[in-house]
Parts: structure tokens; sequence; C-alpha cells
């Protein structure tokens, strides 16, 4: 009888420890499966480096306003002032490409736009690398006292408006061949009906297109009184790095301190 109870027992001790290793291995590949998922998140989270990105919104932050307002400082052809974020590229540091209207330090100049491109280290120490300028004029400082009758009047911001939206995908509905992605509302201009100044990414509609193939374009919506709208004119500010197909490069040298060195 003792020889049974013991076996018995020796049989539950066996039974006992394969149970409590059953459920470590459980612990350890739970364990294990967590540090897997926390680690593929990480991945996910982390930016592509050398890769440009579209702004989420194109309102000039207050970091972007005082960087411009330092460059500014060391400027000497031209003073450049942030309208729009378009897109941001994360290097060695951070390059920032910005519409900004540029003010020729010259008496009556007229105040054009332009694209801007920054680079700022991880010092924070920022450079213009790139200019892309255009004939394009920007609406005049509004003056209270003598009121342009028909101007352009900019807006407070330049995210694009819903009115803004609405008349140019009203426009486009008589055109093919191209995609208009609106990128900010620069100003509007009241006539028999309303003027709207956007700038916009083209995104040409071929057998080869890429998602990444598009360049900047001025675009001028006419609507009339009744809501038809029509593109009245557009002016390209010059290709972007994705129209070629290729990833861009990172910029980070041959800073241009001044726009006269401008290609």
């Amino acid at each position: 009888m003792k020889r049974i109870i013991a076996l018995l027992l020796t049989v539950l001790f066996v039974f006992s420890l394969a149970a409590c290793s059953n459920k470590d291995e459980k612990k350890d590949e739970k364990a294990t499966e967590a540090a897997t998922e926390a680690k593929v998140d990480a991945t996910e989270a982390e930016p592509i480096s050398g890769g440009w990105t579209d702004a989420k919104s194109p309102v000039i932050t207050p970091e972007i306003k005082a960087m411009f307002d330092k460059l500014n400082e060391t400027m000497t052809g031209a003073q450049y002032v942030p309208v729009a974020l378009l897109q941001t590229q994360v290097v060695a540091g951070t390059n920032y490409r910005v519409l900004c209207k540029e003010a020729i330090v010259l008496p009556d100049a007229v105040t054009t736009y332009s694209i801007v491109t920054v680079y700022e280290d991880l010092e924070g120490k920022a450079e213009i690398t790139d200019v892309q300028n255009s004939d394009v004029e920007a609406p005049s400082e509004p003056d209270p006292e003598n009121p342009m009758t028909g101007a352009y009047t900019e807006p407070e911001s330049p995210e694009v408006t819903a009115d803004a939206k609405a008349a140019l995908e009203k426009a486009l509905e008589a055109l093919d061949g191209a995609s208009y992605e609106p990128v900010a509302l620069l100003g509007t201009q009241v006539v028999s009906g309303t003027n709207y100044l956007m700038l916009c990414k083209i995104h040409m509609i071929t057998a080869n297109a890429s998602p990444d193939d598009f360049h900047y374009s001025f675009v001028t919506v006419y609507q009339d009184l009744e809501g038809d709208a029509s593109i009245i004119e557009t002016k390209d500010i010059g290709a972007s790095d994705e129209e070629s197909g290729a990833e861009p490069e990172p910029v980070e040298y041959d800073a241009i301190s001044d726009s006269s060195q401008a290609e």
C-alpha cells in the first residue's frame, strides 16, 4: 500500500512540474510576442530619412517665422516672408520647403513669390540652400486709408477654404490630363464674381505617371455669380525634385546666403 501511495505522489509531482513548465513557456512566448510587437511599432513610428513629406498644414508656425526672421538679418539682396509651409525632409537635421514672399531691396520693387528651401542642422543653425523664383506678384498689404478696388486680398491663413476648393473642383470638371491638388490659398479678388489665387500641386495623368510626379503651379480660378468656374491662368514655379520619378536627394551643402546666388 505504501508503495502505491508513493507511486501516486510521484506521478502527481511529475504532472505538477509539467504544468508549471507549460505556464512558464506560455509566459515566455507572450513576453516575446509583446517585445516583438513593441519593436515593430517603434520601427514604424520612426521617420523615413531622405524623403520629402507634405506638410499637414500650410500654416507658418512661430518656430518657422523665427527661423526666417533670423535668416533675414544676414540677407543683403532680398527679404523672405514665409507664407505657407509646403514640405519637410529629415536628414542630419531638417530641410524645409516654404513658399515665401520675396521682397527685393530696391525702391519700388515688386514683391513676388518664391519657394525657398532652408536647411536647419541639429544645433538649430539654419541656412537657405535653394530659391525657386516666380514672376507672380504677391498681394500688397491692405491699407485701410487707401483701399484698392478690385485688388487681391491676402487671407489671414493659407488654409484652402471650402469655397476656393469647390471653385477649383468645378473648374476641373471640364479638364482632363492632369489633377490639381490645392496646397495654399494666396488671395481672393472680387470682380463680377470671385478670382481665387492658389498654389497647387499638379500631377500629370499619363500611362507611366507616378504619384510622386508633380510640379507646383500658381493657379487662378474664376467663379462667376452663377457658380460656374474656370481656370483662367496657371504659372509654374519650377518642377519639383520628384518630377523625374527619383527620390529627391537631401539638401545639405552649397548654402545660398543671398538670393542673387540662386540659379
